[in-house]
């Protein structure tokens, strides 16, 4: 076991704070304890008792090197639930370690991916998307068109 989990733990345990604390994917770095799944349950064994919870970031998957492909799914088999989504495309490549966010339907993650995370997660979602109100507006637009209502 990495040294760094109990580090997590011990640092989670001293913080008293009304506020919920939610830990994000994150793109980059190979020592990374938040970038793929087998390293987040590693962490979720070691402070998964704590009340903590997870935010799932798409451009961060996706740049990270996790695959897509019942994502939703593999991450509740490892956290047990998704409390946030921020939704957003990628400038770059797949596993290509770079955070730099998208516009929806103008960067490299599958539009079907994209829509299927938002679908599947049953969490809020929160655009973390580039630009001013009305790109904003357009993504809005661009999620609403194809997500299910139900």
């Amino acid at each position: 076991m990495s040294v760094a989990y109990p580090r997590w733990r011990k640092a989670l345990v001293q913080t008293d704070s009304e506020v919920p604390i939610l830990i994000e994917n994150t793109a980059g770095g190979d020592n990374a304890v938040v970038r793929r799944l087998d390293t987040i349950r590693e962490l979720w064994d070691e402070i998964g008792d704590l009340d903590v919870g997870y935010v799932l970031d798409t451009c961060h998957a996706w740049a990270g090197g996790e695959p897509l492909d019942e994502l939703v799914e593999r991450t509740v088999d490892v956290v047990g639930k998704i409390d946030l989504v921020h939704l957003n495309d990628s400038r770059d490549p797949f596993d290509s370690r770079r955070d730099r966010h998208a516009n929806l339907g103008a960067g490299e993650i599958p539009a079907d991916d994209l829509v299927r995370i938002v679908e599947a997660a049953g969490a809020p979602t929160v655009l973390e998307t580039p630009g001013g109100v009305d790109d904003h507006r357009s993504d809005l637009d661009w999620i609403g068109r194809r997500v299910a209502v139900s």
